[in-house]
């Protein structure tokens, strides 16, 4: 069975070291622009808001590519195969939810949950990031998320727009100072 990247924002503390550790695995260097996974923070409201991926079932970058360069693998991946993208940005519009860029040599990059070991995941120490089979309540945050397609706009204003959905939506505990075990 598939496993899925689930994005839990009301545990996330905003740290960004997925995107760190993202970057690092995908880039070889920390450059946490070109990370596949993007924190959208808020501080005045004292949360952190993971923008994933979601590896979508019917994909709209997929449909979108005229170069067929972006195709689903043998384990159910949406992948970009850069070799063959022309860096048309078709991609980049369709995507609702601002997860797929393209580098300035025009060519797209996304997540390709690093071949099925997120380093994202392996990164998140407070249980923000969890890559794990679909069980019932997987699969209803899952789809809770997913429901908050946005069409237009640039990648960041995508990311921003499902962040403060999401952050609109999470039951969010008091943030004091022994929330973190700090007394």
């Amino acid at each position: 069975m598939e496993k899925h990247l689930l994005s839990i924002p009301n545990l996330c503390t905003g740290c960004n070291r997925c995107v760190y550790a993202c970057s690092a695995v995908k880039e070889g260097m920390f450059m946490p622009s070109k990370a596949r996974i993007k924190i959208n923070n808020f501080p005045l409201e004292g949360y952190s808001v993971p923008g994933i991926c979601f590896q979508c079932p019917n994909a709209d970058c997929l449909k979108a590519c005229p170069e067929k360069a972006i195709f689903r693998n043998e384990r159910g991946i949406v992948v970009v195969d850069v070799g063959l993208c022309s860096g048309c940005g078709e991609c980049v519009a369709a995507c609702p939810y601002g997860m797929i860029e393209q580098y300035t040599s025009g060519k797209a990059y996304k997540c390709d949950l690093c071949g099925g070991s997120p380093a994202c995941v392996a990164e998140c120490h407070f249980g923000a990031l969890l890559f794990k089979e679909p069980d019932k309540i997987a699969l209803t945050l899952r789809a809770q998320q997913m429901k908050h397609r946005t069409q237009k706009g640039s990648p960041e204003e995508k990311r921003l727009a499902l962040a403060e959905k999401l952050l609109d939506e999470a039951v969010r505990v008091p943030r004091t100072a022994g929330y973190m075990g700090n007394f």
